[in-house]
């Protein structure tokens, strides 16, 4: 039944949510991400060796933002900078390896809080258990194409990348069937629950930690650190 289920959410997201919400599996979801955090880390490290990150800094092959950091900083000021971004280059190659549970606990928390914050309450665990099959089924095929296709420039990976973008688009879609049937609620609430648990819990985030590693090098450059 719940192997149905998840076709069933591939082909008719809208019934398929009803379906796994219905009779979700442990085993089942704890299996499909096991299979999405293999695909995962296959094609983060596929990412890893094809990404070069020194040819971003090369004359040659330099990028737009670097060269303009070379005119507003300078040669020895964009040097810290740039090795401060190889060094975390692995650190993002690790992050790509374990997106699986950013999709699949961090999403599924963010929506159930913001369901919260709406007024809306529902138990957590089918909710939870959806996640990890509509995780499985957006992520995989994004994880397969960026194996198959690689990273970088042509063809094959701007391929790459829209399936990734597609897959995305896939999930948020999947997540707003599943917030309107678990919750009970209609499109326009949905969207906001959606909409507020995207931006509160990924977009703000990840702003703040931008906007500190930004306000860290200018007071460094003004202070004179470097």
């Amino acid at each position: 039944m719940s192997a149905a289920a998840l076709v069933t959410l591939a082909r008719a997201p809208r019934a398929g949510v009803v379906a796994v919400l219905t009779e979700p599996s442990v085993l089942l979801a704890f299996a499909l991400m096991a299979v999405a955090s293999l695909t995962s880390t296959l094609a983060a490290a596929r990412v890893g060796n094809e990404t070069d990150v020194n040819a971003w800094f090369f004359s040659g092959t330099r990028h737009p933002v670097v060269q303009v950091m070379i005119d507003s900083l300078g040669p020895q000021r964009t040097a810290v900078v740039l090795y401060l971004v190889q060094r975390s280059f692995d650190a993002i190659v690790v992050a790509l390896a374990i997106s699986p549970l950013f999709y699949w606990l961090l999403g599924s928390s963010a929506v159930h809080a913001s369901a919260r914050i709406a007024g809306v309450r529902r138990p957590y665990r089918p909710l939870l258990l959806l996640f990890a099959y509509a995780t499985a089924l957006t992520l995989v095929p994004a994880n397969l194409a960026t194996i198959a296709l690689g990273t970088g420039k042509g063809i094959g990976p701007q391929v790459a990348s829209l399936v990734g973008i597609v897959c995305v688009g896939w999930l948020l879609f999947i997540a707003h069937r599943a917030i309107r049937a678990h919750y009970e609620v209609d499109r326009d609430r949905a969207t906001r629950i959606l909409v507020v648990a995207v931006v509160a819990f990924y977009l703000v985030p990840l702003v703040l930690i931008v906007g500190a590693a930004v306000a860290i090098i200018v007071a460094a450059v003004v202070l004179e650190y470097f």
